[in-house]
């Protein structure tokens, strides 16, 4: 099927524009015929449902032809959902039970003070392989493979309060556990 386009200009009768090849004795395969809409136009509103009333919806403006909202309540209303201070709490462990426990004293210390928790998200495991000879001197296609695994967590604490840092601060978090805390 092709393209057909409505014209935007004219406001008391709307005239659809088709690229199909006129019967016409002119016509060939690159002549064009205005014709009448077979169907109707659908208006196309960017806004929030909240602020839509019902003059809105009936007057035709210019912006039902524009492809991007011009409102600037969309930017206000981003800035209000994004929380103003968040801590990121990245935690690193060669062993998977040491750094479960850690992330639960932590979501514990943070629950207990109000503060919203996102988390733990597990993030890729990197594993670092070492490749070692046999023997020093000979056989050289025999090799030992070592590897060590180091497991991520990540958790965000979103609206953190003077509580928050002081719980958190205080935990006594186990020897093998690297923590890395972003503001």
């Amino acid at each position: 099927m092709l393209p057909s386009f409505v014209n935007p200009t004219s406001s008391s009768s709307r005239q659809k524009v088709s690229l199909l090849p006129s019967p016409s004795t002119h016509g060939g395969i690159g002549s064009c015929v205005l014709n009448k809409p077979s169907i109707s136009f659908t208006k196309k509103v960017f806004a929030a449902p909240e602020t839509l009333t019902p003059e809105t919806l009936d007057e035709p403006t210019s912006e039902e032809f524009s492809e991007v909202p011009s409102s600037p309540s969309i930017s206000v209303d981003a800035d209000k959902m994004a929380p103003k201070q968040k801590i990121r709490i990245k935690l690193r462990s060669y062993w998977v039970p040491l750094i479960e426990d850690s992330c639960k004293q932590i979501l514990d210390a943070a629950r207990n003070t109000n503060a919203k928790t996102m988390g733990p998200v597990p993030l890729p495991t990197k594993k670092r392989i070492y490749c070692v000879l046999k023997s020093p001197h000979v056989h050289k296609d025999a090799r030992f493979h070592f590897e060590i695994r180091t497991h991520q967590r990540m958790i965000d604490i979103l609206y953190p309060t003077a509580q928050t840092i002081d719980s958190l601060m205080q935990l006594d978090l186990p020897a093998g556990v690297d923590v890395e805390v972003k503001l």
